[in-house]
């Protein structure tokens, strides 16, 4: 490729599984591009490209073990990856920006911090969805992150009554967690609906899930809703509320010595009160205006194309991925990190068509981003989503498409550290990626 005057800007907006992934293939496609490289050292510098990854954090977090995470430290201590142990990600042509993202425009990102606008050729938008702390991590730092989990796992120690607000996967993985690692504690899940874990999946699931907590003791409360908590809100994190209204993630949902008033009129006595209410869209800060009748943003998500580019033609140069796009009625982690992957392939690939060069941008059949029962506007059989649960250490329910695999089988099925040493080999610590095929 010849030399440019002016760099080409790769801005992604979020870290994490998805901003992450698209990072590493975009090293992988615009940087390490000799077939003689083969990962042992930095590729070469790209004078062409600018790739800036922006996050309020200075690390990969592996969400997917925070309930674990919460109720033993030892585990808990190595969820947080600073990104200063990824050698690839101090590539030259590369840089790491910690801030707050305060709103995404058609040309450039707008920082809280530094009042500064970071502009953009292409762009991936990787922000996720948001929930209150401590699943939401309100930690910048591991430092941070280490003294709040400390003391939410001396709060977990130090209390007999817990309860938990809310009964989707996070409520549910949480009061498992919980009560397998503190038996002898009186631990209750209160959920609004007569089942667990909403979203599409057969009942059959839920009742696994609902038999699994009673094996472990867990006290369950469904069709009521908390109408009345009166308590002391037990904030644990060292960050500031200046941007609590873009950043959920700063605001502590524990609350402690409450009393819980349902819709029953049943009341609840508890030393510590979990929040885990649902998770909340990142759509005030993403503005975008529509070129066509549909919103950018649906009821799921940014509404994306098979090749995770924002569905409107207004937009080819700007992608969605992970958590905040419309791809998978269920976010998941894996989802996340394949949808952050194509975006960052997609976007080497109209790097290439710059120079003249013919491409075609790869599609991902999974997901459709459509609402369940729902095909090119008529209603359909029941569209069922992918769900793992990892009840505790030594049980696990899985809904797969339309079936659902049982406790006995699926705890069989799931990585005793919940995928967190997969995470980190992924993300490639101290070493370099590679086009294998580009080897081969």
């Amino acid at each position: 490729m010849q030399i440019v005057s002016k760099p080409i800007n790769i801005v992604i907006a979020g870290g994490n599984y998805a901003g992450l992934s698209a990072a590493k293939n975009l090293y992988i496609k615009l940087l390490a591009t000799n077939p003689d490289y083969d990962g042992t050292k930095q590729a070469p510098p790209n004078p062409n490209v600018k790739i800036t990854l922006i996050d309020r954090r200075n690390g990969f977090i592996h969400y997917l073990g925070m309930t674990r995470g919460i109720s033993q430290p030892e585990y808990g201590s190595k969820l947080w990856l600073p990104y200063s142990d990824l050698p690839w990600l101090q590539h030259s042509s590369i840089a790491v920006k910690k801030n707050i993202i305060s709103r995404i425009t058609p040309t450039h990102v707008e920082l809280a911090d530094d009042d500064e606008h970071v502009a953009f050729d292409y762009l991936v938008i990787a922000l996720g969805q948001s929930r209150n702390a401590p699943i939401g991590v309100a930690s910048s730092t591991k430092a941070e992150y280490l003294e709040a989990m400390s003391k939410y796992q001396t709060s977990v120690k130090n209390s007999q009554s817990i309860v938990v607000v809310g009964g989707g996967a996070v409520g549910t993985e949480l009061v498992a967690d919980i009560k397998s690692d503190y038996p002898q504690k009186d631990v209750t899940l209160i959920h609004s609906r007569d089942l667990p874990i909403p979203g599409p999946f057969m009942d059959e699931f839920r009742h696994h899930v609902v038999d699994i907590l009673h094996s472990l003791g867990v006290n369950t409360v469904f069709g009521e809703r908390v109408i009345d908590e009166a308590s002391e809100l037990e904030s644990f994190s060292s960050q500031p509320h200046k941007y609590a209204g873009i950043v959920p993630e700063l605001v502590d949902s524990i609350k402690r010595n409450a009393t819980i008033t349902t819709s029953s009129g049943r009341v609840f006595q508890a030393d510590l009160v979990f929040n885990t209410l649902g998770a909340k869209t990142k759509a005030p800060l993403v503005d975008l205006p529509s070129s066509t009748d549909a919103p950018i943003f649906s009821p799921t998500g940014i509404r994306v194309t098979d090749s995770m580019q924002i569905n409107d033609p207004k937009y080819p140069n700007i992608f969605a991925v992970g958590d905040v796009c419309n791809r998978d009625l269920v976010k998941l982690a894996g989802a996340a990190a394949s949808t952050g992957g194509l975006a960052g392939i997609n976007i080497a690939k109209l790097v290439s068509a710059l120079s003249g060069e013919q491409v075609e941008l790869d599609v991902s059949s999974r997901g459709r981003g459509r609402g369940r029962g729902e095909k090119d506007g008529q209603r359909s059989a029941p569209l069922y989503g992918h769900m793992k649960l990892v009840l505790g250490e030594y049980n696990a329910v899985i809904h797969k498409g339309d079936g659902v695999i049982p406790p006995e089988v699926a705890k069989t099925m799931v990585a005793p550290d919940m995928k967190l040493g997969k995470a980190l080999k992924q993300m490639f610590i101290g070493t370099f990626p590679v086009n294998r095929k580009q080897r081969d």
